[in-house]
């Protein structure tokens, strides 16, 4: 009876997070609900402060923490501090004894309210030189579980690169924001096409190191296809490092 419990959890456990290779660059969510999901980022807040994370993202994101019960949660592209405050507040209301820390190549937009809080370190520099920013020894002395959070849009081989070599270990999560295809299509119009053709390419390059690390980082597909198939504005991106 055990032998065959162990078996069905293996089995739920494969089903749950697979390769890249096993998974379609598409989502159910139709093209045309990204603007209404995205249009009014500039008015989301959280305490006052701007925020910009989908509804998908901050009903997925506080199971994930729950779940993981992450020591260290690192976040790659600060802005005004919004999205580092509910970070570290989702931790603070489920219990965690963790802390955040916000990287970003300008600390001047800042909130005043989020550079106040105990639980935040935030940290100003350059993606395309974050081992200036996040060193090798201050990693080494950053409790696991990691929760990693991408969403600076610059550097993002680099960055995967360094994080691997530098820190990641197994159960630690990994989380590449906005590489929803369809979403950056909605919003060809934009007036910055230059932004966004680079955004386009960005599941592409995450497709592409993914497959050349992929028996050390699989897709939790319990929370990627939560609200169906890539239901989220982050596709083949919600990982766990093996």
């Amino acid at each position: 009876m055990v032998k065959s419990n162990l078996t069905e959890q293996e089995s739920l456990e494969n089903k749950r997070f697979v390769k890249i290779s096993d998974r379609e660059d598409r989502g159910d969510i139709p093209q045309s609900a990204w603007r209404p999901l995205t249009d009014n980022y500039h008015l989301q807040t959280w305490k006052g402060i701007q925020m910009d994370k989908s509804p998908l993202e901050i009903a997925i994101y506080p199971m994930l923490i729950y779940e993981l019960q992450p020591k260290s949660i690192i976040e790659l592209g600060a802005s005004t501090g919004g999205s580092a405050v509910w970070l570290a507040d989702q931790l603070e209301l489920l219990g965690i004894n963790g802390s955040v820390y916000s990287v970003d190549i300008d600390l001047s937009l800042l909130d005043e309210k989020a550079k106040a809080n105990p639980k935040i370190k935030f940290l100003e520099g350059d993606c395309h030189q974050i081992d200036m920013v996040l060193s090798t020894a201050l990693l080494s002395t950053l409790a696991h579980p990691w929760l990693i959070v991408e969403d600076a849009h610059v550097n993002l081989v680099g960055l995967l690169n360094y994080f691997h070599n530098n820190g990641l270990q197994s159960g630690d999560y990994l989380i590449v924001e906005d590489t929803n295809k369809a979403m950056w299509e909605e919003w060809s119009d934009w007036e910055d096409r230059e932004f966004i053709e680079q955004m386009k390419r960005k599941l592409f390059s995450l497709k592409n190191w993914l497959m050349k690390h992929q028996d050390e980082y699989l897709i939790d597909t319990y929370y990627q296809d939560m609200f169906g198939y890539n239901g989220s504005k982050n596709w083949n991106s919600m990982l766990k490092k093996i």
